[in-house]
């Protein structure tokens, strides 16, 4: 291995309110019902506490029911070793088609906004009791835009663990290699938290030659190597009597190196890029008579460093790009009854938020030198006004809703948002929403101001002269960008359709329209040349030299679609516990069972006194004796079997760029990236068995096929080109030593561990493209377009009690 390329091996780390209703797979809080109390997990179990409250514990706030409820016992059976992998396991649950983003999901904690999803990324799955999934609009309650869908994590009442974890993970085609290590503290007591996270994650590069790639350049990486180091820290505990205070800070460091290809003199080229985030954040959350508060912001700051070798005519030079983005901000939100009519309570939910943004960007190319300074105020207003119009009239429960907001921003003005929209339940089983929403929005600060990064050696593929060429590309921000006006239309249907069974099916249509919307720029077409000239060089051959990648706005979209599914999940019960002579045991003689075990243990353990002073078994946080749930009274230990599919169908999707250009179809012909036009069918599917602590997971997604005609609508022409379906699962299977009696038996260790062993892209699947002549272009080889493909992970996870 040549020496400059050593560095690429091994880098340096851098109140109440209106209850919403008991949905039918959960008992009273404190009352918890056995798939809640991790009954399979004895360490883990709650203790009993009964309050007779009707909502379960930790719930959000209105009438809206959770579409999905996952018990612990769900939870667990994912196998995830963090939350912020368990959202990932649940996002055919928890995506959106109808927002801005990618659809992340609105996070709160027992029915409470928090600091920001730092605060909670990072906890074990095993400190969860439940989390609900709701509806979009659900966010609204919580001064959100209506455009995410809501997870609300409760957590259990007591928990103390370290958990550790060490994983390798490896491409199986070779050259990739990726270590991570993370260890985590947690303390849930007294109602108060604290825990600490630190995470360390080496990843080494993968080259060109270590691929079946045609013209591959040994200076050029697929992956560039990487290191990134986090550090995590949050606490909460009740100030003031009634006050949730939250602190959270995070500090996190990412440094990496890829090979860019070789100069005309044969020298290698390199970027070195540096990104450092410092992030403090805080959360007050409390009641006031029958009004629920928040208050909540922080300050982040991310630095980031990219130096870049070019080929220039006097040999090798180094551009430097710089910036630095700051972010100061606070909301408050209240909530609460407004008045009371015969169907129920006027509630009302109120939020205002001041934020100042800075970037202060600088880029070197040669001896050219830009700098760019941009600053944004905001001040905004929101409200949403739930009025019920029936509880339980001749059409059953309906209850309708109207939201607005305004945005001061000191570089775009006055920016409004207003909506409206209805809650009906015809019958309990069944639940429809509809919302209309009418909403300004402004260009990140990023998308405006980003330095300039030029990157040379890009394979580009030409669909103009259906050539693959090496062209130089620029990348960052805008500052000519618009905001962009946009009208969504949406209508949801869940539905419970078997009583008695944990199944959920859900429907949602959404028709979405927008005035200049802000986009990445799209990939090489004629149409799009021809609607931005200025955006591409060629050299007196024609051939392709230079593109402008920064950010664009189009003249209009509009999307339709519909995404269906379902979520099925079932407890596979152990057999009833029996007597000596082997009949069942009654009820009766269950509990009595159980309460003598409660009382042998509070003698082996000492005891302690839960939050509403009833006595508990023992005080190390975890509760519970083996045998609570039928474990240890003579029974065997129950499972799950878990499946869920959603199907996305888009009936349009379509840009206008500018007047006088003919209008892209993304679902027949055209495409704004360079993985082709959008696909028109989607499949999302996880599925997950788990049995005596021995789990299997696979998931996966299929996507139709697409093309991309050079020119659409007209005649067949050779650039065509063709991007085939594809097909990608991950398989994942674990074990819960614990469960392993023997095993722990002789070797304690093993108690609290877990060994995780997964398959990405389990059948090495690749997107395959090919012209009008069948030929695959030589920038849409396989292993150019997925240079990691299949990799396997084997990781050991351990509870320290």
């Amino acid at each position: 291995m040549p020496a400059w390329l050593l560095p690429l091996v091994s880098l340096a780390p851098a109140t109440t309110l209106p209850p919403a209703s008991l949905p039918a797979q959960q008992a009273p809080t404190g009352q918890e019902s056995p798939a809640s109390t991790g009954e399979e997990d004895p360490e883990l179990e709650e203790d009993i506490v009964v309050t007779g409250s009707r909502v379960p514990r930790g719930s959000v706030i209105g009438d809206i029911t959770p579409e999905v409820v996952l018990s612990g016992r769900d939870i667990r059976a994912y196998g995830a070793s963090n939350i912020g992998e368990l959202l990932e396991e649940l996002a055919p649950l928890t995506g959106s088609i109808q927002g801005r983003g990618a659809g992340a999901p609105v996070v709160l904690l027992s029915g409470r906004r928090i600091s920001g999803f730092r605060e909670i990324r990072d906890l074990p799955p095993e400190a969860i009791q439940r989390v609900d999934i709701l509806p979009e609009e659900v966010a609204l309650k919580y001064g959100y835009r209506p455009d995410q869908k809501v997870v609300n994590i409760v957590l259990r009442r007591r928990f103390n663990a370290i958990t550790a974890e060490a994983e390798t993970n490896l491409a199986t085609d070779g050259g990739r290699q990726v270590h991570e290590a993370d260890v985590n503290y947690l303390r849930l007591a007294n109602g108060s938290r604290f825990s600490v996270d630190g995470e360390y994650t080496h990843s080494n590069p993968l080259f060109e030659t270590e691929r079946d790639i045609a013209n591959a350049d040994p200076n050029r990486t697929l992956l560039a190597a990487s290191d990134t180091a986090k550090l995590n820290a949050t606490y909460n505990r009740t100030i003031f009597g009634n006050v949730s205070a939250t602190l959270n800070g995070e500090l996190e460091g990412t440094n990496s190196l890829a090979g860019l290809g070789s100069a005309a003199n044969g020298q290698r080229l390199l970027r070195d890029s540096r990104t450092r985030t410092g992030a403090l954040s805080y959360a007050l959350n409390g009641d006031l008579s029958k009004w629920r508060w928040s208050l909540d912001g922080g300050y982040t700051r991310d630095w980031t460093t990219t130096l870049t070798d070019r080929d220039y005519a006097a040999g090798v030079q180094r551009d430097r790009a710089r910036s630095v983005t700051e972010l100061l901000q606070t909301e408050a939100t209240l909530s609460g009854n407004l008045a009371d009519l015969p169907a129920g309570a006027i509630t009302a939910t109120l939020k205002a938020s001041a934020s100042m943004r800075d970037i202060h960007s600088e880029s070197r190319r040669a001896d050219v030198f830009t700098a760019t300074d941009l600053s944004r105020d905001q001040v905004s207003g929101q409200a949403n006004v739930d009025v019920p119009i029936f509880r339980n009239g001749p059409i059953g429960a309906l209850s309708i809703n109207v939201n607005g907001a305004v945005d001061q921003l000191s570089d775009f003005g006055t920016l409004g948002a207003v909506g409206y929209g209805f809650n009906w339940r015809p019958v309990e089983a069944i639940r429809v929403i509809g919302s209309m929403t009418y909403e300004d929005g402004a260009p990140t600060i990023q998308q405006l101001g980003n330095p300039v990064i030029v990157t040379p050696n890009v394979r580009v593929f030409d669909l103009t002269t259906g050539q693959t060429v090496n062209a130089i590309t620029l990348e960052g921000g805008n500052p000519n960008l618009l905001a962009d006006q946009r009208r969504v239309l949406k209508l949801g249907l869940t539905a419970k359709p078997i009583s008695g069974t944990d199944l959920t099916m859900l429907v949602n249509y959404t028709d979405s329209r927008i005035e200049n919307p802000i986009a990445s720029f799209p990939t090489a077409t004629p149409e799009i040349e021809a609607a931005f000239p200025d955006r591409f060089d060629r050299d007196g051959a024609g051939a392709l030299i230079r593109i402008d990648n920064r950010p664009v706005n189009f003249e209009s979209s509009r999307q339709r679609q519909i995404r269906w599914g379902f979520n099925w999940s079932e407890t596979l019960e152990a057999p009833p516990p029996a007597g000596p002579d082997g009949q069942p045991l009654t009820p009766e003689q269950i509990e009595e069972r159980r309460s003598a075990m409660r009382e042998r243990f509070r003698q082996e353990r000492g005891s302690g006194t839960s939050e509403s002073g009833v006595r508990t078994a023992g005080s190390r946080g975890f509760g519970g004796a083996g045998g609570f749930g039928g474990r240890g009274l003579g029974g065997g230990r129950t499972g799950r079997v878990q499946f869920s599919a959603f199907h996305t169908w888009r009936l349009e999707d379509t840009i206008r760029i500018r007047p006088g250009v003919p209008e892209l179809d993304l679902l027949d012909g055209s495409a704004t990236g360079a993985r082709g036009g959008r696909p028109r069918h989607e499949i999302e599917f996880n599925a997950g068995y788990n049995r005596n602590g021995i789990g299997v997971r696979l998931n996966g997604t299929w996507e139709s096929g697409t093309t991309l005609l050079a020119n659409p609508g007209g005649a067949p022409s050779p650039e065509d080109l063709t991007f085939g379906s594809l097909f990608t699962a991950n398989l994942r299977l674990f074990a819960d030593l614990s469960q392993q009696r023997a095993l722990v038996q002789k070797a304690p260790f093993f108690r609290g561990s877990r060994v995780t062993l997964a398959i990405n892209n389990l059948f090495n699947q690749r997107l395959e493209v090919r012209d009008a002549a069948r030929a695959v272009p030589i920038g849409y080889q396989p292993s150019l377009l997925d240079p990691l493909g299949r990799s396997v992970r084997l990781s050991f996870r351990k509870l320290f009690f």
